[in-house]
């Protein structure tokens, strides 16, 4: 009799398991979180920028981190999609990356001397990349004493406030990539259907016109994956590699 019973309450017990949910207790429930209202990111396929996008998320979408890594962070969105974004984009109420990051008003600053762009308001967190003296930056944001920042070619970062300022340095030349890009003017032409120029060098930036396939362009400026162009009356940027 007492078999029976135990037998009987150890079925109940698997059942009960069966119906409850699986999650793992390693995932964290979050909110994506930009310094644009309804700004919209790529999830990509792997922890970089060179990585294929694999959808679209927006400003406030519910988000699961799946795990963690010091500069990109593996997630799943509501739509089922897994991929990576930038710890910058997380708001898990807890994370030490964007918590306490008030948002501004963009401005341009320029950097006084060469400084680490950061993943994170500390000097702790990973350096992503090293921006060279005088390089401009779009200020979107400040935590304690440091910046949350944004690049010409759309690499957003932190970096100490002590090495910003309004001013461009004396002696120094800007190309807002934290890189020595090429400034040689030469001829390219679009390659793709329809391509957005935009006013900056990123997707945050308004488009400022559509170039269709085979429009010859002049390169002004080069950064990591934005380029700047001039086609008549037109200026602004285009991915590199609708460039041909």
């Amino acid at each position: 009799m007492k078999r029976s019973i135990f037998t009987i309450a150890l079925a109940a017990l698997l059942a009960l398991c069966l119906v409850l949910p699986t999650a793992s207790l390693a995932e964290v429930y979050a909110t994506v979180s930009m310094s644009t209202n309804g700004g919209s990111l790529f999830v990509r396929s792997g922890p970089g920028r060179d990585y294929k996008a694999v959808t679209t998320i927006h400003d406030g979408d519910d988000i699961t981190v799946l795990k963690y890594g010091s500069v990109w962070s593996k997630i799943e969105t509501e739509s089922g999609k897994v991929g990576y974004i930038k710890n910058l984009y997380i708001d898990d109420g807890d994370s030490d990356y964007a918590a306490g990051t008030d948002y501004v008003s963009a401005y341009t600053a320029y950097t006084t001397g060469n400084v680490n762009l950061r993943s994170g308001a500390s000097t702790d967190t990973k350096a992503i990349k090293t921006l060279s003296k005088g390089t401009k930056v779009s200020v979107r944001g400040k935590n304690g004493d440091f910046r949350l920042v944004q690049t010409s070619n759309g690499t957003q970062g932190y970096v100490s406030s002590k090495y910003l300022s309004k001013k461009k340095p004396s002696g120094s030349s800007s190309s807002g990539s934290g890189s020595s890009g090429s400034s040689s003017t030469v001829t390219k032409k679009i390659n793709g259907a329809y391509v957005n120029v935009r006013a900056g060098g990123g997707t945050s930036y308004k488009v400022v016109a559509v170039l269709s396939r085979g429009t010859k362009v002049e390169v002004l400026k080069v950064g990591n994956y934005w380029v700047q162009i001039r086609c008549g009356s037109i200026k602004g940027w285009v991915k590199k590699q609708y460039l041909k």
